[in-house]
């Protein structure tokens, strides 16, 4: 059985595979909240993924990682060390900093100068659309932070990113995904939009020699060295990669811990539909490979901090705060 752990309102990323809608084979998934497991002393035998990593708090994030720590020190299989995750932010300056990315980013509340333009503004936790549009200008991106600001929207959590994408000669956006599931990387899909932000992708935009390429790049599962360098210097051992090929080299822009696995759909083009068949096969093997087998329950020692949790129940507020 595999439990993934998520962060409340946020379990519905693999309802595909709970519910049968994944369309392949794939072991037992469970989908628990973190507040279910903080302060308990026996759990069943399983893998647990540790996701939602971006969206908890500080001391969210501090309850998960001692609980990761109890449960992995009494021989259960846990994936995504919270305490080692690294942020959105942080890994984007860590991926510029190794080279692996040309862009980099800053934390919005210190009115950042970025060596590169345009820019964009965003939240730092979430996967939503950004707060802006491109930016073209220093003067421009001072008066867009203090808009938001003016609006009402804290600059603390918000990050300004340097924009890095190339649209091909059709004038489309792609942005690839991949997954890593234990030791598997899985090259999964493309997304193309005449947008530079490709967020779910146009299914109309796709053409022929797109839907060729994605093919080759799935059935080969061509994984890049730079991918694997992404992966390991995230400390992430569950999620899913957004990336572009830029100038012949692989940037990556996120790498979500609760990725969404959507219910399976036969593709109406043929080609991407054999392409589907690789990719949600390959997935399934690599999700058999972290399984636990076996029955029984495992107790753990609870920390100081995890024994108080035990007085919190489903619906009440967290522990007071150290």
């Amino acid at each position: 059985m595999i439990v993934l752990i998520t962060s409340r309102g946020h379990g519905y990323t693999l309802k595909s595979i709970t519910n049968g809608k994944f369309g392949f084979p794939t072991p037992a998934v469970t989908i628990t909240r973190y507040e279910r497991l903080l302060g308990a002393r026996r759990f069943p035998k399983a893998t647990y993924i540790f996701s939602d990593i971006e969206r908890l708090s500080p001391f969210e994030l501090r309850l998960a990682a001692e609980l990761y720590r109890a449960m992995s020190a009494a021989g259960l299989r846990c994936l995504n060390d919270p305490a080692k995750v690294k942020s959105r932010l942080s890994l984007l300056q860590t991926l510029h900093r190794s080279g692996i990315n040309p862009f980099n980013a800053y934390r919005a509340d210190e009115y950042p100068r970025p060596t590169r333009f345009p820019v964009f503004v965003r939240f730092e936790s979430d996967h939503g659309v950004p707060l802006s549009e491109l930016i073209h200008s220093q003067d421009e991106l001072d008066a867009a932070l203090t808009a938001i600001e003016d609006k009402g929207i804290p600059l603390r959590g918000t990050i300004v990113v340097e924009f890095c994408a190339v649209a091909d000669g059709a004038g489309l956006f792609a942005k690839w995904g991949a997954f890593r599931v234990g030791q598997d990387i899985t090259v999964d899909h493309v997304a193309v939009e005449k947008k530079w932000l490709v967020k779910y992708g146009k299914w109309d935009d796709l053409t022929e020699e797109i839907v060729d390429e994605e093919h080759r790049a799935v059935s080969s599962n061509q994984v890049s060295s730079q991918l694997k360098q992404a992966f390991d210097l995230a400390c992430i051992e569950f999620g899913r990669a957004d990336y572009a090929i830029v100038d012949g080299k692989t940037i990556i822009y996120e790498i979500n811990t609760n990725p969404y696995i959507g219910p399976y759909v036969r593709d109406p083009k043929p080609l991407r539909a054999e392409t589907q068949i690789i990719a949600r096969t390959r997935l399934g093997n690599a999700l058999k490979a972290i399984d636990t087998n076996g029955d029984g329950h495992v107790s753990i020692e609870l920390t100081p901090l995890l024994r108080k949790c035990r007085r919190w129940r489903i619906g009440w507020l967290l522990p007071k705060y150290p």
